[in-house]
């Protein structure tokens, strides 16, 4: 009896110690404001399926509305193998280019390659190569998930309402299939006598195929680095800044900058994403509507004002540098989810971190939808007006940040899961 007695003593006793320890795990640790719960869970709207083929579109009118008049529509993902975020995102595409007159998709991809119809043009009249996937990163042209998308890209291209694809990104990167990825630009820079003598052709060509080769593992010396910045900057003059020419050295001098950087930063990278970007906005899609494709990481807003530092070495986005200049057409849609199991093709894939019971994730679980949406930009809160909340967006990883002025708005997931090759042959497949 003695020993039953002083068992369930310490049963309960505990029972009570790890009541507390969850209590201020919880309510200690991860505070929330209760208004701030009250707004997401009456404020989702649920979205009834993310199957691209499936036309019935209940629920996409409430994105529509709160995109209203933008002429750019960011739409992010957590990370580059998310298939459910990514068949969501086809979905979206297909609303916003049949529904809203959104004609212009720019990726999170090769702006040399993916714009270089534009390099003998007089005028920046464009047009999408047949070769267009060769450009993209193969986490989404080997993705299973993103095959509808490219279908119905390709399935415009002879109408009347085709889709344009372009690329902001500085990294060069194309399939192993023909030419290496720089020959036809430093062909263009030939033609137009902008090397001083064959010399510095063969060494500025020798540089810059070093560092497409190793990115950001390339190693140049000084004298290298020395030669390469005065290319740029005489070659830069030699172009007007509309031209597409001198983006494309802008471009490569931005990738340039980020291979070479040490400190494995963002910084360089983002900063000539939003420059490629703006340029073909301002010079090339101005009269258009334009989505892009890229990750939460790169397209969220207001950097600058984040209470603490994401990467140690970053200390600006894509997004936020964007945002600057036309954030009054922009219109920046995240992506979260709750639970499930995440990871890029041919890489090791990961279970989700348990999601805690003060989280954005925590508040839509309890609205028991599957796929919901909820607007920011369009919502005041009753409670607190600058709401810090825990949310796994970057990464599938939670931060506790002011989301509401990073996002316009964010696309609930309830269940993650990884993409499928279409090659067959990623070893971290999931049985």
């Amino acid at each position: 009896m003695k020993i039953k007695k002083l068992f369930l003593i310490l049963f309960f006793l505990g029972l009570g110690i790890w009541g507390a320890y969850r209590f201020f795990q919880i309510d200690i640790l991860y505070p929330y404001d209760k208004e701030f719960k009250k707004f997401v869970i009456e404020s989702s709207s649920p979205i009834e399926n993310i199957d691209p083929g499936n036309e019935n579109y209940n629920g996409f009118e409430k994105i529509a509305a709160a995109i209203g008049d933008s002429k750019v529509v960011f739409l992010g993902e957590q990370d580059h193998g998310d298939a459910p975020t990514f068949l969501a995102k086809t979905k979206i595409i297909k609303y916003l280019h049949e529904k809203m007159g959104f004609n212009v998709l720019v990726f999170e991809s090769n702006f040399l390659g993916l714009n270089r119809s534009l390099a003998n043009a007089e005028e920046l009249l464009f047009s999408t190569s047949a070769q267009y996937k060769d450009f993209i990163f193969p986490i989404w042209t080997n993705c299973r998930e993103c095959s509808d998308l490219f279908t119905y890209i390709d399935s415009k291209k002879s109408t009347d309402n085709p889709i344009l694809i372009s690329g902001m990104d500085p990294q060069v990167y194309s399939s192993e299939e023909g030419p290496f990825p720089i020959d036809y630009l430093i062909s263009d820079l030939a033609r137009n006598n902008v090397f001083r003598d064959s010399t510095e052709w063969k060494n500025i060509t020798r540089f810059l195929k070093t560092l497409v080769q190793d990115d950001y593992q390339a190693a140049l010396n000084s004298s290298a680095i020395d030669s390469l910045e005065n290319f740029f900057q005489i070659a830069e003059s030699k172009f007007k800044p509309d031209s597409y020419l001198h983006q494309s050295l802008r471009s490569l001098r931005g990738f340039a900058l980020s291979a070479l950087d040490t400190s494995k930063s963002n910084n360089a990278r983002d900063a000539q994403m939003s420059d490629n970007f703006l340029w073909l906005k301002d010079n090339v899609f101005s009269e258009e509507k334009i989505i892009v494709w890229a990750s939460n990481s790169h397209l969220f807003k207001g950097y600058r004002d984040l209470t603490y530092s994401i990467h140690p070495s970053d200390s600006i986005n894509a997004g936020t540098l964007i945002a600057d200049k036309i954030e009054d057409e922009l219109y920046v849609l995240g992506f979260t989810s709750n639970r499930g199991k995440a990871g890029r093709l041919y890489k090791e894939k990961y279970d989700l971190r348990p999601t805690n019971r003060n989280s954005f994730e925590a508040f839509m679980e309890e609205t028991d939808a599957e796929y919901a949406f909820i607007d920011f930009r369009g919502n005041s809160f009753d409670g607190n007006q600058n709401p810090r909340f825990w949310m796994k967006s970057l990464i599938h990883t939670p931060n506790k940040f002011n989301w509401t002025k990073m996002f316009d708005g964010i696309f609930y997931i309830e269940e993650m899961y990884p993409c499928t090759d279409v090659l067959g042959i990623d070893q971290f497949a999931i049985e």
